[in-house]
């Protein structure tokens, strides 16, 4: 049937009826509305998005709290030698030239330094979320040169060798189950180092935000030449992530553990990893161009080493809010794909779809996502998928069914001349389009 404008008439309150001045039939004004209304769908799209939002929210939060009480993220760091000295600058104070003391610390670092992790990861469950925690057992072993602490000082400089601390460096003294330290084939009783997060003692920089532990080395006198061999044993307790900084001058890192999707990040990807269905191993070798940090030095600070530490993050696939949210990010062209394929059936079949049947079957696809949301959060993605897409394919077809053709939508099956003929009738039981006797 091609488009007509019906003749202008009176209301029943007298002037004209505007509607009627419009083509009552044109599938080209259908499309533009269909395409409007397929548009407007974004609208409780975000409100869904705003719903996944505050679950994720939610979730991060649960991960907090476990991780606090479980010790968090660790960065670890493997032993270092602080030894103070003071010496005499000339400052000018008041066009005056005076003699001032100063103090600081010499930080020599190990020169050759291993690390080797191994992880035993369990989940914890807070509400509906589950939380990666795990039981670290690390041992350091470090050679450290002390020659080198006398021949990089400054010139001038007093070194104050009965004040030598060896440190070390932990993201969390809650996580510490045990720690040891030898050195020098001596055992070294291990303490925290007060306000390390904050305001520390002179020439001593902790890492900012990480915890500290420390132990005098009891020297007095410089100590002999040759290397100095030192060892440390750290069993900890930590959640989400764990790292070792390069410690030494040339640094070898081993993690293993039984999480089977790690992340490795941090300043350096391993130089050979392993993945597999019941864990992971990797290794990093850090040479010393690559670390960027001196050897030894004065008032060094340990943050240049945390901040590029490599680590490993244990990453949960089962997390369902990233997926659904992807998935939603796809919800216009769906939506708008439905549209279109209701539109044609309505130009197909000879029956007309109000605006609001469109709307109907948009909030519908936009229950799709909530359903996804809620059954992922308990079964999984996957499961959550399969059941929401199931569900939401039967409700449309149904739907489709209803409105385009199913005998319960008014489908009235005749014969005549033997042949099946079918009269279609809109809601009011009226007529629409019926089949004239003798048409092929």
């Amino acid at each position: 049937m091609s488009d007509s404008v019906a003749p202008p008439r009176p209301n029943e309150g007298g002037g004209f009826d505007v509607s009627r001045l419009l083509p009552q039939r044109s599938f080209g004004l259908k499309l533009i509305l269909v395409c409007a209304l397929a548009l407007m769908m974004a609208i409780p799209a975000v409100f869904v998005w705003a719903l996944i939002y505050q679950r994720s929210t939610d979730a991060n939060q649960a991960v907090q709290e476990v991780a606090q009480l479980r010790g968090g993220m660790q960065d670890l760091m493997g032993p270092a030698i602080t030894v103070p000295f003071e010496r005499d600058i000339i400052a000018s104070v008041n066009a005056t030239n005076q003699v001032q003391t100063v103090q600081g610390r010499m930080v020599p670092y190990a020169e050759t330094g291993t690390a080797t992790s191994t992880l035993q990861t369990e989940v914890r469950r807070r509400g509906l979320h589950d939380v990666p925690v795990y039981t670290a057992e690390t041992d350091f072993t470090a050679t450290f040169e002390p020659s080198r602490i006398a021949a990089e000082a400054p010139a001038g400089a007093r070194l104050r060798w009965s004040e030598a601390r060896i440190y070390m460096a932990l993201g969390d003294l809650r996580g510490a189950k045990e720690v040891r330290l030898t050195i020098g084939g001596q055992a070294l009783e291990l303490a925290p180092v007060e306000n390390a997060g904050g305001y520390a003692p002179p020439g001593v920089y902790p890492p900012s935000g990480r915890s500290m532990v420390s132990a005098p080395l009891n020297w007095i006198f410089p100590p002999e030449t040759g290397p100095l061999q030192a060892g440390a044993s750290l069993r900890i307790s930590g959640a989400q992530r764990v790292s070792i900084a390069a410690f030494a001058k040339d640094t070898v890192i081993t993690m293993n553990g039984d999480w089977p999707s790690p992340s490795f990040d941090g300043g350096f990807l391993p130089d050979e990893r392993e993945v597999r269905d019941d864990g992971f191993t990797a290794t990093w070798r850090i040479p010393f161009l690559a670390r960027g940090a001196p050897s030894v030095g004065a008032d060094l600070s340990f943050d240049t080493l945390i901040n590029t530490s490599p680590g490993a993050t244990l990453v949960d696939p089962g997390n369902p809010y990233q997926s659904v949210e992807r998935a939603l990010k796809y919800a216009p062209m769906f939506i708008g794909l439905v549209f279109l394929t209701y539109f044609l059936f309505e130009a197909t079949s000879r029956v007309r779809a109000h605006p609001a049947q469109y709307v109907l079957v948009g909030l519908a696809q936009t229950v799709f996502y909530m359903l996804l949301l809620s059954i992922s959060e308990v079964a999984g993605f996957n499961l959550g998928f399969v059941i929401a897409a199931t569900a939401t394919v039967l409700t449309l077809s149904s739907y489709a069914g209803s409105v385009f053709g199913s005998p319960a939508s008014g489908i009235a099956r005749t014969t005549r001349a033997g042949l099946p003929s079918m009269v279609l009738v809109d809601g009011a039981g009226n007529n629409r389009f019926p089949t004239r006797s003798g048409s092929p």
